[in-house]
């Protein structure tokens, strides 16, 4: 059995969605996989950890990083891309993001350190700017509550734009900071004797990915059906131009000549540095043990998936 804990409940997300179809599409018992999902977990990765559930998701290699250095007992197993999807999100009246120093800018859980990067990068003065924690609402930006917001590039905007809100997004790439998102991780001990299952968990997964890139209608309807059953409400336009700018994301920003999902440790090797540049981390963790980097490339020949398993 492998127990699936969405980080973000039903979310159209690369790593979510792309899961809930796989299952609902029959992927998984194509591979005589035994599959549970759980969409109402608020501790996806202390679960997986602790070996009551398998895998679930983190956003960005730095996130997994920052949990591993905690203690974690978590392997990523897939990246689904080589830039962050981050952003900053400021009143139009900001031209240039040294105006914030002074003003207030709020992140969701940690202020993610690819965006602190790019202030540096800018020139602001981290000391002048007041840092605090506001949870997931985006009308505090427009509300005046805060001058900047830490955002998804292929979320909160969508929800402003959508309500006719003026507002200015930046995002690390701009400045040439790197980053990544959308990490698969699952429980390193679980991955140690069930390889092969959790290579086809994936490979499902990955299947289902490029099915829903094709045909992002028909998967969002999928998985506004799970949330329907879960009593969830489910914005399905908003979910529909989420999934729509995920899967360009991922498919845009692969490894050079691999296909969706398939890491490497110089591409997580940035955050890493950042994070203990910030002191985010104590010391340097080994890469090669944080990330599988063999298992997702093994599941493809160049950037074609093998479908099914051989």
């Amino acid at each position: 059995m492998i127990t699936y804990v969405s980080p973000y409940g039903y979310d159209a997300s690369a790593g979510v969605l792309d899961v809930f179809v796989a299952s609902a599409l029959g992927y998984f018992k194509d591979l005589c996989l035994d599959v549970s999902l759980q969409a109402n977990a608020t501790d996806g990765t202390e679960l997986v950890s602790a070996g009551r559930a398998t895998i679930t998701g983190e956003g960005s290699a730095a996130d997994t990083l920052v949990q591993i250095a905690n203690g974690a007992n978590i392997t990523a197993i897939a990246t689904f891309g080589d830039t962050s999807d981050y952003a900053l999100l400021t009143e139009p009246s900001i031209t240039k993001l040294t105006e914030l120093e002074g003003k207030t800018i709020g992140y969701k859980t940690t202020m993610p350190v690819v965006l602190t990067e790019m202030l540096v990068k800018a020139g602001v003065d981290l000391r002048k700017v007041n840092e605090v924690s506001v949870g997931y609402d985006p009308d505090i930006l427009v509300e005046n509550k805060v001058q900047g917001l830490q955002a998804y590039e292929t979320n909160e905007p969508l929800t402003l734009s959508a309500q006719h809100h003026a507002y200015r997004e930046w995002l690390p790439s701009q400045f040439g900071v790197k980053g990544t998102f959308d990490v698969d991780v699952v429980n390193t001990n679980f991955l140690h004797d069930h390889e092969d299952a959790v290579a086809d968990f994936l490979r499902a997964e990955l299947h289902a990915f490029s099915y829903c890139a094709r045909f992002a209608a028909v998967c969002v309807g999928i998985e506004q059906r799970f949330a329907n059953k879960g009593d969830e409400t489910y914005a399905y336009s908003h979910s529909l131009a989420e999934w729509r700018l995920e899967a360009a994301l991922a498919t845009k920003n692969t490894l050079l000549g691999k296909g969706v999902g398939v890491q490497s440790i110089a591409e997580w090797m940035p955050e890493e540095k950042a994070l203990l540049r910030y002191g985010l981390e104590r010391r340097t963790l080994d890469l090669s043990r944080a990330e599988d980097i063999d298992l997702a490339s093994a599941l493809y020949v160049g950037t074609r998936l093998i479908w099914p398993s051989p």
